[in-house]
């Protein structure tokens, strides 16, 4: 079981998993814990989940239809189960499906409505109007959560001009600003990842705003891990096998080591 973090260490470990697509029979949530527990010594500071959580594909072994609120309570009783289940411990943001916008679904799910299931993941975070972007200020860290989803039938994925504007608006923060601001959604920015169905639509305008001023991009979707540099921006890509661990020293002391999932449940 970990310990609760102490905010103002200057030393923060983040371990960061995407895509993880949980149905009703996986414990794969239950190994990334567990793993994190035995490589990190000291203990991972916080866990950072990159979106698609679940999986809403009908037909697919494990899919209810009572929709995804079954599989986020199950995946709350592991947080829990680790000492993970608080706004300290665990950040979330959602991926495309998590989300149930098109009426294709029995039960409808929005961007906000998402953040209302793990309302005690954000109870440290600071909103904005319309919930996203949020940021929590954890030790020398400042992480800001973007919604990347879009109400489309494929998985492409659209920040908006709304997001970017109060993006750029944390990064003017003093107390972001003497923090090293990791910025997390779902969807990659990156050019070599533009697949037609699966590409953010505005990730120009989206690194535009942000080059020189975050020192890393965390996000998932593709199914593979690897770390990348775009328009002098650090973007990680994380998955569902792999666990990015960053250690985090100060505003630019960053080291990032990619571990294996250890299959201990599954």
């Amino acid at each position: 079981m970990r310990q609760e973090i102490n905010v103002m260490k200057k030393q923060t470990y983040l371990a960061t998993v995407s895509d993880l697509h949980l149905d009703q029979d996986s414990n794969r949530l239950r190994d990334v814990l567990w793993s994190c527990e035995e490589y990190v010594e000291s203990g991972v500071d916080h866990l950072i989940l990159g979106g698609d959580l679940v999986s809403r594909i009908p037909f697919r072994r494990g899919f209810t239809k009572k929709g995804s609120s079954v599989l986020f309570a199950k995946a709350k009783q592991d947080l829990k189960a680790y000492g993970f289940y608080n706004s300290l411990a665990t950040s979330i943001v959602p991926g495309n499906h998590d989300l149930h916008l098109l009426g294709i679904f029995r039960e409808q799910i929005s961007a906000t409505g998402f953040l209302k299931h793990f309302e005690k993941l954000h109870e440290s975070a600071m909103v904005t109007e319309c919930y996203y972007p949020w940021v929590k200020l954890i030790g020398p860290v400042a992480l800001i959560g973007i919604n990347s989803t879009s109400k489309s039938l494929g998985a492409t994925g659209y920040i908006g001009n709304r997001q970017i504007q109060e993006i750029s608006d944390i990064l003017d923060r003093t107390d972001v600003r003497m923090r090293c601001p990791v910025l997390i959604l779902h969807h990659s920015p990156l050019k070599r990842f533009k697949r037609r169905l699966k590409r953010l639509r505005d990730s120009e305008q989206f690194l535009k705003a942000i080059r020189g001023r975050v020192s890393v991009v965390l996000c998932g979707h593709t199914h593979a891990h690897g770390a990348y540099r775009e328009q002098g921006v650090r973007v990680i890509h994380c998955s569902k096998d792999v666990i990015a661990l960053l250690r985090i020293e100060g505003k630019d002391k960053i080291h990032l080591s990619f571990r294996s999932v250890r299959y201990e449940y599954t």
